[in-house]
């Protein structure tokens, strides 16, 4: 996420209680031991409930991403749940209240603090991702502060400090690293030049974009996605 870089592996909890611009990548999986997850959407409904119904007390900003050793209680929860894929009859039954009980194990254990932030109606984690929402939506057009903190509902001082809280990033920063991550995705995915991927994702300058490019991944545009498109290549 960003210049930060995160590891996990079996037994571990990724939280990502704001919606960050990331690039993840698969380090360890083979035929005999393959990658398997469980990826969740969290009710922010549930939580709300459940913050209430538990007396739970609002606590301080945490970070965006967190990585904890998974919870007895989350791990067994989220077992008993992956297994009515075997008996969809019990689906309609059951499903509402092990995810229930999933997300209240989730607030009591050690992703709990963070997770209470999302609990509250109305809070500043939940005006920030509305903006997210609209950069998401329009990350390439440009998006003064001042329009960003009216979505927000806060005064541009305000929004500015509360959404660096949320996510780590400037909301600059982070409609970059958007305008970055998914021109890497054009080169890759759908074979576009540099310069063609910078001009689709808002870019006025070349030579910004690969001067930008090259300090969040490492490589310029060209010799990044050559790399990427050979180790795909390698896999298959």
């Amino acid at each position: 996420m960003g210049t930060d870089v995160f590891q996990f592996s079996g037994g571990m909890s990724l939280l990502i209680n704001g919606d960050v611009p990331n690039v993840s990548q698969i380090t360890q999986a083979t035929e005999d031991k393959p990658y398997f997850s469980l990826v969740l959407d969290l009710d922010l409904a549930v939580i709300a409930e459940l913050v209430v119904e538990m007396k739970l007390k609002s606590s301080a900003p945490t970070a965006p991403i967190q990585i904890e050793p998974t919870d007895m209680e989350v791990a067994d929860a989220a077992l008993r749940l992956m297994r009515l894929i075997e008996r969809p009859g019990a689906l309609p039954v059951l499903q509402a209240q092990l995810l229930r009980e999933l997300h209240y194990w989730l607030l009591a254990g050690k992703h709990g603090a963070a997770l209470r932030q999302l609990g509250w109606a109305n809070n500043h984690t939940q005006r920030v991702a509305r903006v997210v929402n609209l950069l998401r939506a329009e990350f390439a057009q440009p998006l003064p502060v001042e329009k960003l903190a009216e979505v927000a509902g806060m005064s541009p001082s305000s929004f500015y400090q509360h959404f660096k809280a949320a996510t780590s990033l400037s909301p600059l920063q982070f409609q970059k690293q958007l305008r970055l991550i998914e021109a890497r995705r054009l080169m890759t995915g759908e074979g576009l030049s540099a310069s063609s991927a910078a001009f689709a994702v808002g870019y006025e300058s070349v030579q910004q974009f690969t001067r930008e490019y090259r300090r969040l991944f490492g490589l310029p545009p060209g010799k990044d996605s050559e790399a990427l498109r050979s180790k795909a290549k390698e896999l298959v």
